[in-house]
């Protein structure tokens, strides 16, 4: 059959790597680059077909009968890091496998990064007619070509599908609340890598001019995207960098051109933020470093926040786990980047590190605990800001050995964090009353809006009142441990229902059943039924009369 008689669906089962993001509100650019690629390799617009793992969950029986007509199904999934999710749930494996099966005519292929791993690849041989690659674009691309593409035009197939997929977007459910992830680089340039991440199983690498990234981000505001993330590369700090006798020269000119050059592309650009930074770099390089960073802060949107990979703080882990870091490099990174990122922007700091703590790893001590506790104290009262800690267990990969450690502890030793560093950290990153724009609610249960912005690890904001899909503008309430509370902003006081008076400060139920029942009308009156002994001024600023 020539291509372009072909019939080809794409089921988007949600990628989530250590580098890379596509659960909802996020798209992945390895489905764009695949959309791209057939369309390139010769496949029509009104043959090729997109669909979600959700949309096919909510309709599976109409979307088999659907699938089942095509020429090729191509299966895109792959989440090697664990992850909690809200906006979406990537496809299980035993979704995977029930899928395949279910279908006869059509030939089967599987890709992404589930296929770097050996012991999935071996799960679904039987189900799939074709194991495709990490990166199904170029593999597919070859197979419908039916030649080789040299590995050195990577890089350039890569910008090519990236501008010709950017309309996949439009296909996407979500659509336009999306998360375009762009990527600069893939593969991590480290000469050793962590022994337990699944960066180090990768085998295609390539790298992206500062041109090319600014002309897919053309072709994605075209579309009607507006919101970016440079997610999909292990170290922004290594973009252009130059490996040397073992240690890397940065390159912040190219950096800047990058940052400059994505403003320059989209005018009307809501979000631009970036993930991981590498602490270990800020330690080695702090002059360039700092002009990175300085960089990021001026060009991005606020909000954002740089994943440090510190995974532990126990020096015997990261010895054992070729973690590029110690201690102490990690605590002058954290301070380097909130003393020139810290700084903030209608209230919200611009650019605040995140810190990732892994559990299950080689040398895991009881000691390790404590170790990691103590770090975060030490931040706490230095007066260093976290965006967020995530605590999670290791995902085994290959020959990666199982450490046994007490879940009871590993439970306690979470409340504890929550309690005392989570806590007073959110009070400090988003103080009462400050204001937070543009949240998607993505579930709603009794008075609770469960909302979030499109950007890098946005907070959870709980927004109480009336259901709404959106929330132009809201202000902070109350804090959780990782999680906000905040009101609908602007409101007239007489707009208020009860359960938004009883989150006022001081209020409370009963206070809140007087009021409804007074129905005060001006601050006279609502002091009046508040008592003499009642701080008012706390309330001033939620409402307006």
């Amino acid at each position: 059959m020539k291509n372009s008689t072909l019939n080809i669906s794409i089921i988007d089962g949600y990628l989530d790597e250590p580098s890379c993001l596509g659960v909802p509100p996020y798209i992945s650019p390895h489905l764009r680059y695949l959309w791209g690629a057939l369309l390139e390799a010769g496949i029509t617009p009104e043959r090729l077909n997109y669909i979600s793992i959700d949309s096919l969950r909510q309709d599976k029986e109409n979307y088999l009968k659907q699938l089942e007509a095509e020429d090729i199904v191509i299966m895109i999934a792959g989440t090697t890091v664990p992850g909690h999710y809200l906006g979406g749930q990537p496809a299980s494996a035993a979704e995977i496998k029930e899928i395949s099966q279910k279908l006869f005519y059509p030939t089967k292929v599987l890709g992404g990064p589930i296929t770097l791993i050996p012991k999935m690849r071996a799960k679904f041989k039987a189900d799939f007619d074709i194991i495709s690659s990490e990166v199904a674009a170029f593999d597919i691309y070859q197979r419908l070509l039916k030649k080789e593409i040299p590995l050195n035009m990577i890089a350039e197939k890569i910008n090519s599908w990236a501008i010709k997929g950017a309309e996949l977007v439009k296909e996407h459910p979500n659509y336009p609340h999306l998360i375009a992830e762009l990527e600069s680089f893939r593969g991590c340039p480290r000469p050793k890598h962590c022994a337990f991440c699944s960066e180090r199983l990768k085998k295609v690498s390539y790298s992206r001019s500062p041109e090319a990234i600014s002309s897919e981000v053309q072709a994605l505001a075209a579309a009607g995207i507006h919101h970016y993330r440079l997610g999909a590369q292990t170290d922004i700090l290594l973009y252009g960098a130059e490996l040397k006798n073992g240690s890397f020269n940065l390159n912040p000119a190219q950096i800047k051109e990058l940052y400059q050059g994505i403003r320059k592309a989209d005018p009307q650009l809501k979000v631009l933020h970036m993930d991981n930074m590498n602490p270990a770099q800020i330690a080695k390089n702090p002059k360039a470093a700092a002009e990175i960073i300085e960089t990021i802060t001026k060009y991005n949107t606020a909000g954002d926040t740089a994943a440090f990979g510190l995974e532990s703080a126990d020096p015997v882990v990261l010895n054992k786990n070729n973690i590029d870091s110690t201690v102490e490099e990690n605590y002058f990174a954290i301070k380097m980047l909130n003393e020139i990122g810290g700084r903030r922007e209608e209230g919200i700091p611009k650019l605040l590190p995140g810190i990732n703590f892994v559990h299950g790893l080689i040398g895991e001590s009881e000691k390790t605990f404590s170790h990691n506790y103590n770090f975060l104290k030490r931040l706490l009262e230095a007066g260093l800001l976290l965006r967020r800690i995530n605590i999670r267990q290791v995902v085994r990969l290959g020959s990666y050995p199982e450490v046994k450690y007490s879940q009871g502890q590993f439970k306690k030793y979470k409340q504890q964090i929550n309690q005392e560093i989570n806590h007073k950290m959110l009070q400090q990153v988003f103080p009462k009353a400050v204001i937070l724009k543009d949240l998607y609610s993505e579930k709603q249960k009794g008075s609770l809006n469960y909302c979030r912005q499109l950007g890098t690890y946005p907070i959870l904001t709980a927004v109480i009142g009336k259901k709404d899909n959106f929330f132009a503008e809201v202000k902070v309430i109350d804090h959780g441990y990782r999680s906000i509370t905040a009101l609908k902003w602007p409101q007239k006081f007489s707009d208020l229902k009860k359960k938004e008076l009883e989150a006022l400060p001081g209020i409370g139920a009963k206070r809140a059943a007087k009021i409804i029942v007074e129905k005060p009308q001006s601050k006279k009156e609502l002091k009046k039924v508040l008592g003499e002994g009642f701080n008012f001024e706390q309330l001033e600023e939620f409402f307006r009369f």
